[in-house]
C-alpha cells in the first residue's frame, strides 16, 4: 500500500532532477557558443519524433524527463546565459 505513492514521489523528484540537468547542459552548450546549432538540433528532433511542441506544464513536469521544446528554446535564447565570446 506504501509503494504506489512512494514510486509517484520518487518518479516525479527524479523527473524533475533530471530536468534540471537538461537545462543545464543546453546553458553549457550555449556558453560553448552552440546555441543555435543546438536549438536547431532540438527542433529537427522535435519534429521528426512527431511529439506535442508545448505540452500542459502540469502533465510534461510529471511524466516528462526531458523539458518541452519551447521551454528548452526559451532557456536557450534567455540573454543571462552568455555565450562564449571567443
Amino acid at each position: 500500500y506504501l509503494y504506489q505513492p512512494l514510486d509517484s514521489l520518487l518518479s516525479f523528484a527524479t523527473s524533475v532532477l533530471s530536468r534540471a540537468h537538461e537545462f543545464d547542459a543546453d546553458a553549457f552548450s550555449k556558453k560553448l557558443g552552440y546555441g543555435k546549432p543546438l536549438a536547431s538540433g532540438l527542433i529537427k528532433l522535435q519534429i521528426e519524433n512527431k511529439s506535442v511542441m508545448n505540452p500542459d506544464p502540469l502533465y510534461s513536469a510529471y511524466h516528462y524527463s526531458h523539458p518541452p521544446l519551447v521551454e528548452r528554446l526559451n532557456a536557450i535564447n534567455d540573454p543571462d546565459v552568455a555565450p562564449k565570446t571567443e
